[in-house]
């Protein structure tokens, strides 16, 4: 199964985990690290490096393309070639989700970075449009 670790600027990393449990459930082998204030892109290439353990197969979703939790798992990624390792950026609720039911199932790291990041921009939607085109009701929630 795929590791997967989230990375955001302040506490988007553990809130976006918080939700994801809310509607999942709690799930293994998923880790946040938080980007705080106090924090150099060394702290978190630290606490990158100790989640990633010995873990063969791991996925990391940053919020930001750009920023420094991205630059950081880039970089880490190029240093563990021997870690089958992707970095994505723009997380949001939808792909956290994708990411955490389809794990299991996707054998390929690229089959699972392709369907996040579909997943990624489907769920990015206004009200007028869905209004228009007459879809569910979403009245009661997920």
């Amino acid at each position: 199964m795929t590791k997967l670790i989230i990375i955001g600027h302040g506490r988007f990393a553990e809130g976006i985990l918080s939700s994801a449990r809310l509607i999942a459930g709690e799930q293994e082998k998923v880790e946040a690290i938080n980007f705080l204030e106090e924090m150099t892109a060394e702290d978190v290439k630290s606490k990158l490096l100790e989640s990633i353990g010995c873990h063969e197969q791991v996925l990391v979703c940053c919020d930001l393309l750009g920023g420094t939790p991205f630059k950081v798992a880039s970089l880490v990624m190029e240093e563990k070639p021997d870690v089958k390792m992707d970095v994505l950026s723009g997380l949001n609720l939808a792909m956290l989700l994708e990411a955490i039911f389809e794990r299991e199932l996707t054998t390929t790291i690229s089959d699972l970075v392709d369907k996040l990041v579909t997943s990624g921009r489907a769920g990015i939607m206004n009200w007028q449009a869905l209004k228009s085109q007459e879809t569910e009701d979403f009245s009661d929630g997920i």
